[in-house]
């Protein structure tokens, strides 16, 4: 290395352990096709229930990637969860942004709201109810243990 030549840390002849950028991770750019694929998938009525009812969700989305490579899609777990999560966000960016007057649209967002727009519904109802009222003592309820103890 010459003093005075700047060196890029992306540059991998100038550093042996070159990592690739996260974007760079994924691969190809999902096609139209692939995305509505996936969201044809995605909006299943047992998908949608396994999504909801889990963190990890590994196997649900080896699942998925096994039935788009049937369509001839050939994306791994990671990549569909990546665009799950990717395609999640944005729609409720864009429905928070309809919500508060704003116009903001992205593609596919009439069937992100079918399969979203229940859930995001439901659970700002509950979060309003939540702050409306104050949880009491008689909304818990308490379970005796096999010794009769509380």
């Amino acid at each position: 290395m010459e003093l005075g030549k700047p060196t890029s840390i992306l540059d991998s002849s100038n550093n042996p352990t070159f990592i690739p950028s996260v974007a760079n991770e994924g691969g190809k750019h999902w096609t139209i096709n692939e995305v509505r694929a996936l969201i044809g998938i995605w909006s299943e009525k047992n998908i949608q229930k396994q999504l909801e009812g889990t963190m990890r969700n590994k196997r649900i989305f080896e699942q998925i990637a096994a039935r788009l490579q049937k369509f001839g899609i050939d994306r791994d777990w990671k990549q569909c969860r990546t665009k799950y999560k990717n395609l999640k966000h944005e729609y409720k960016i864009v429905k928070n942004s309809q919500d508060l007057g704003t116009t903001k649209s992205m593609k596919f967002f009439a069937e992100l709201d079918a399969i979203l727009g229940h859930t995001t519904e439901q659970s700002q109802k509950l979060e309003n109810e939540g702050r409306q009222r104050p949880i009491k003592q008689t909304d818990i309820k308490m379970e005796k243990d096999n010794m009769g103890k509380y």
